[in-house]
């Protein structure tokens, strides 16, 4: 397996991301936008309005009384996302397979760019060449034998990612991912 060291960008502030405990006054877009990983647990508790304009505003505790939730059902849903946010915490970073950085080496110096980003596309993720490192990226550095290439992905997308190995399949002509994940909701 190819070396893979996480770095912050220059322009960054924190060195990784890290969850605050979930509180029931945090509104539901802070909590997902920062622990995307409780959204199906959110859902299955019946907060089904997790992507509506009010959850920017509405707290969790507002969110589940107004869907019928008491105050007991409330602290064991909190409970529950703390308890999985902590699981989450404890997987390593994304990895990279010997193929995978093979080819994101290849893309880089095709296109002459100093830096592969991870994109999204189409509810999947895709890599592109550049040069431009925003604020909120990480660089993620992945390592085969003497070269190297620099990953930038932005702090959520590195969350999400969070137990995932990236390879790289040459007769698909495509990256492959595959969880390494054991999660409980």
């Amino acid at each position: 397996m190819a070396k893979v060291t996480k770095k912050k960008s220059v322009a960054n502030k924190e060195t990784s991301q890290t969850s605050e405990k979930i509180q029931r006054t945090d509104t539901l877009g802070k909590v997902i936008e920062e622990n995307p990983e409780i959204a199906p647990l959110l859902m299955q508790a019946g907060l089904h309005c997790i992507g509506c304009h009010v959850s920017a505003y509405e707290s969790i505790q507002d969110g589940c009384a107004s869907h019928g939730m008491n105050d007991k059902q409330i602290t064991e849903l909190v409970k529950a996302a703390n308890a999985l946010v902590a699981q989450f915490d404890k997987l390593p970073a994304v990895k990279f397979s010997d193929s995978a950085i093979e080819e994101l080496i290849k893309r880089a110096k095709k296109a002459k760019n100093k830096y592969v980003r991870i994109v999204p596309a189409f509810g999947e993720y895709d890599f592109e060449a550049t040069d431009e490192k925003r604020a909120d990226d990480l660089i993620v550095s992945a390592a085969l034998e003497k070269k190297t290439v620099s990953v930038l992905i932005d702090s959520r997308t590195e969350r999400i990612l969070k137990g995932i190995l990236i390879s790289y399949d040459k007769k698909q002509k495509d990256f492959v991912a595959k969880s390494e994940r054991e999660l409980k909701l």
